[in-house]
């Protein structure tokens, strides 16, 4: 009697310890040095040159490394992280707003096998603005969480900086 007592405490100590990714994602998991050193998310940087004083919308491209996912702007559970990109008024450019793409149902490979609402690959959001005449430079950071398979890095914010000319 004794014994099995032991051994289920022993199992749910076991149990506690197991990384949950699904829903943790707020959770530091994973080789946090690999993590510091690649992000997992880039900008794909092509700079935009648009018609000047008129209102437009703009994509910008970011592309998420082979293997790995960030949940999508509108997440299934309120407990992870968006990805949300933040741009900064600057240079005469005036953004409106953002749209984000819709995700694709990612299911999880372990635990229960979670359903999550991810974007992979390359994903674009879509500004409503409108720029000045000449050379100026929009400013913003997108904020992340990058995941494989198994567990959730930090989240991050990647600086995004891209050159655009109004004609």
């Amino acid at each position: 009697m004794r014994e099995q007592r032991t051994a289920r405490v022993l199992l749910g100590l076991m149990l506690v310890a197991l990384p949950m990714p699904g829903r943790a994602q707020g959770i530091s998991m994973g080789d946090a040095a690999s993590a510091a050193k690649k992000g997992h998310v880039v900008y794909v940087d092509d700079g935009l040159a648009v018609k000047a004083g008129v209102e437009q919308v703009v994509e910008l491209r970011f592309r998420v490394d082979e293997g790995f996912h960030v949940n999508s702007h509108t997440p299934k559970d309120e407990l992870l992280i968006p990805t949300v990109l933040k741009v900064d008024e600057a240079s005469g450019l005036h953004v409106m707003n953002e749209s984000y793409p819709s995700g694709v149902s990612f299911r999880l490979p372990i635990g229960e096998g979670e359903t999550l609402d991810v974007y992979q690959g390359e994903f674009r959001v879509m500004l409503r603005m409108v720029v000045p005449k000449g050379a100026s430079t929009l400013n913003g950071t997108l904020h992340y969480q990058a995941c494989d398979n198994a567990a959730c890095f930090p989240p991050r914010n990647l600086a995004v900086h891209v050159a655009v000319t109004g004609k």
